[in-house]
């Protein structure tokens, strides 16, 4: 038992040293003859893996090495010599900056409250009046006749009314109930408007009572006219009376031509010459 350990130890020394020599590092527990073992056998069932590249492992030799690389570049550097600070860029920094003018500011204010506080108009609407054209000035024009006419419209307007209205005026300062007087007015606008039928015009009431009516207002009428007639008053002309254009309707059955009674039909001599027309009479009288 003995020298198989002895033999043991001397091949893992052995490997060991053979794997310092190619500068692969070495695991104590033999991992990677473990990894080796499980990749052949991967490799024969499978594709083989693609190699990849091996870290190296740190030492301390590469540690003395960087260090003596940047001591180097440290004894190398002199520091800044004059041609190179002169051939650096400068870097310009401009700055845009208005600074408010309070005085120019307050003075335009000034001029503004001025202009608006005077009676005069501005300097600048003078200019632009004076340099209009004709056709703006022709057009300013049509626009007030325009603006003028209507205003006139809407007077004539308001003083036709006053003139229907006047006699409700009158009536209005003695009664203690202006509503009716008001509703009359509205009444009388409404029938310049293309009203038929007064608002107060009552559909269905007794005939006594709406011959009372009718009466009374002819008679209103008539003393109206005959006032006028003596103070030289001339009025409008008097409405006739309209005939109704409601045709009378005939039956169905019943000949345009004679008369039907008991059953038969009785022609005139009249109805006789109008059926045979005017060439029965010729002949009637050559013969």
């Amino acid at each position: 038992m003995l020298g198989k350990r002895k033999r043991d130890v001397a091949v893992a020394r052995r490997q060991n040293e053979s794997s310092l020599e190619q500068g692969q590092p070495v695991s104590p527990d033999g991992s990677d003859n473990n990894q080796d073992v499980f990749r052949r056998y991967f490799e024969s069932a499978f594709e083989p893996l693609p190699e990849g590249e091996k870290l190296k492992p740190l030492s301390h030799d590469s540690d003395e090495e960087e260090n003596e690389v940047s001591d180097e570049i440290e004894s190398d550097w002199e520091g800044l010599s004059e041609d190179g600070a002169a051939n650096v860029t400068a870097i310009q920094v401009v700055e845009h900056k208005t600074a408010p003018r309070t005085s120019d500011r307050r003075e335009d204010e000034r001029q503004q409250y001025k202009s608006f506080m005077t009676s005069k108009p501005p300097k600048g609407a003078e200019q632009a009046s004076r340099k209009m054209p004709r056709a703006h000035k022709a057009e300013g024009k049509d626009e007030e006749e325009e603006q003028s006419e209507a205003l006139n419209l809407k007077h004539d307007l308001d003083l036709q009314r006053l003139l229907k209205e006047s006699h409700l005026l009158e009536k209005a300062k003695s009664s203690a109930d202006p509503g009716s007087h008001r509703h009359k007015a509205i009444d009388m606008r409404m029938q310049t408007l293309g009203s038929k039928d007064s608002l107060f015009h009552q559909q269905r009431m007794p005939a006594s009572h709406r011959r009372g009516i009718v009466a009374k207002a002819a008679s209103k009428e008539a003393m109206r006219r005959k006032d006028a007639k003596e103070n030289g008053i001339i009025l409008e002309k008097a409405a006739g009376k309209t005939k109704s254009a409601s045709r009378r309707e005939r039956a169905v059955d019943v000949p345009a031509v004679g008369k039907f009674r008991g059953g038969t039909l009785q022609l005139s001599k009249r109805d006789l010459l109008d059926i045979q027309g005017p060439g029965s009479r010729r002949r009637k009288a050559g013969r």
